[in-house]
């Protein structure tokens, strides 16, 4: 038994398929989407990656625009990245597109506490170089929430991966319409120590949880309430709900780690 939920968890760490947990990084999608432009979800960002000097910047992660100078988006995004590797395209439609503006990263904050091993504290500030123009065509902050949805509100979430299992990704953006699972209904789904005070579920009949890519936020009443985190092997899988950081819990954190690295800028 321990033998195999060490595998188990080697294998989340290389973000590989496990046979109980996937966790959802570059590979995450969006089941049931519709296809939306950039102004529909103006906060939403691709982060783009790229390994080595002889390679081109492509589609890591999403990320959310908090403020004019730092991007929300989980620690499995950027774990082992370094900031020259990174670029933000902010006001972009299209997951390869050239339309968007590029901003340079200055800085990686990764929660101190993040657990790679139980997707726990899975958070991460992106310092830019510069200001983000937010008066630019479909390019906004969003407001975090300040309390916890209840369970079954209305939420959406976007990103650029597959519509379905086989896919790993689509060229435009889409966007899909979930509910929110409350903490003790999804503690039945993964198990009662399984899903922690810091994460946020969220499934639907017409959308799956691991909609959008890692890092794109969840939005319920027009403000961020969590951001695409893990979930269960496979998609659409309604008894199995998407889990989410939960960015009230955080929100504490958040400001407090925003105003400090402002200061470095």
């Amino acid at each position: 038994m321990v033998l195999s939920q060490l595998k188990c968890a080697f294998f989340i760490i290389l973000h590989l398929s496990c046979s109980l947990i996937l966790v959802y990084g570059r590979s995450a999608r969006v089941i049931g989407g519709q296809d939306v432009s950039i102004y529909s979800v103006p906060y939403q960002v691709s982060l783009r990656y790229k390994s080595n000097q002889s390679e081109a910047f492509i589609h890591r992660c999403a990320g959310t625009i908090y403020s004019s100078e730092v991007i929300l988006t989980t620690a499995t995004c950027v774990q082992n990245v370094n900031a020259k590797q990174l670029h933000v395209i902010a006001g972009e439609t299209y997951r390869t597109g050239s339309k968007g503006s590029i901003y340079l990263v200055n800085r990686i904050v990764i929660h101190p506490e993040f657990d790679m091993w139980l997707m726990d504290n899975d958070l991460a500030l992106v310092v830019l170089t510069h200001h983000i123009n937010l008066d630019g065509l479909g390019v906004s902050t969003i407001g975090l929430a300040e309390v916890e949805p209840n369970d079954a509100s209305e939420a959406v979430v976007a990103g650029w991966g597959g519509i379905s299992s086989e896919e790993s990704s689509v060229e435009v953006l889409k966007l899909s319409y979930l509910q929110t699972v409350g903490l003790i209904k999804c503690r039945k789904f993964y198990g009662e120590d399984r899903i922690t005070l810091s994460m946020l579920c969220a499934g639907g009949k017409q959308g799956d949880t691991c909609a959008g890519d890692a890092g794109g936020a969840l939005v319920v009443n027009d403000l961020a309430v969590g951001l695409v985190s893990w979930g269960r092997k496979g998609c659409g899988l309604t008894d199995f709900p998407g889990v989410y950081t939960n960015l009230v819990y955080y929100s504490e954190w958040i400001q407090e780690e925003t105003a400090k690295n402002l200061k470095l800028n």
